[in-house]
């Protein structure tokens, strides 16, 4: 297993989808912040708002997670590495090195909006939210910046990003499918709007609210700065078994694979 994560995470490194896409991510959370700001001072109208929201956690996250899941699942087979990981070790040991990686990576791109929510309450200046996501909550927070306050911040970033990773793991067993990673971005980058949505519309009906709650994407386990402890946990909790079970999932689709 520890040579499988070692060969993964060469792989990630050395490549230039997941640097490239964090780095992305850090421009637009800067950018995402600046704009924010115009929106409290009044020099960006409510009309400029929509362009705003293209550079929120909910757009860019969503849309690089995908391809990063799709990315990390398909490298190898595009350059036949798999044959080799495969010769030592089993498919689920494969599987699970994968699922390790390829979330750590998503999760990671949910960092730099955590951390431009604290340069941003750092600076104690005016932020309006252009989208309700916790990072636009956390930096919209007036009054002095305390270290409880950082903590509450670092807390609800790692919560939002483990979440925002389990979400989309559904690109997983797409990916170990198709092996296409735009095809995998576009699809899972849909399927995080559809499953908010099917998730809010179960939470209001008796019987389907418990199951929603067994998901990550139940409204209830969105991280917000007044959250308690026990909150986030069973959030992370949820989400963590919720990457389990895609990789299972993963598990189930490459072992039946023919592997080329």
């Amino acid at each position: 297993m520890i040579n499988q994560l070692r060969a993964q995470l060469y792989m990630v490194r050395h490549g230039l989808t997941v640097p490239l896409c964090l780095l992305a991510c850090a421009v637009a959370a800067a950018f995402y912040m600046v704009l924010q700001h115009q929106l409290a001072t009044g020099s960006l109208g409510p009309a400029e708002a929509n362009g705003v929201a293209g550079l929120s956690d909910v757009m860019f996250v969503s849309l690089l997670g995908s391809l990063i899941y799709g990315a990390v699942v398909s490298l190898p087979f595009e350059t036949r590495s798999v044959h080799n990981a495969l010769l030592a070790a089993d498919r689920a040991t494969v599987v699970t090195a994968t699922t390790v990686i390829a979330a750590l990576s998503v999760t990671a791109l949910s960092l730099p909006y955590g951390l431009a929510a604290l340069l941003a309450r750092a600076t104690g200046e005016d932020f309006t939210p252009a989208v309700p996501t916790p990072f636009s909550a956390l930096a919209a927070q007036t009054g002095e910046l305390t270290g409880s306050e950082v903590g509450a911040i670092v807390t609800v970033t790692l919560t939002s990003a483990v979440l925002t990773a389990a979400k989309l793991s559904v690109c997983l067993p797409l990916a170990f499918w198709l092996k296409r990673p735009l095809v995998v971005m576009a699809a899972g980058f849909a399927w995080g709007f559809v499953a908010d949505l099917l998730g809010g519309a179960a939470a209001d009906v008796a019987g389907l609210d418990v199951l929603a709650r067994l998901t990550p994407f139940s409204s209830e386990h969105t991280p917000a700065p007044g959250s308690t402890g026990g909150e986030m946990l069973a959030a992370v909790a949820v989400s963590l078994v919720f990457l389990a079970l895609m990789g299972l999932a993963s598990w189930l689709v490459l072992r039946r694979a023919d592997i080329k």
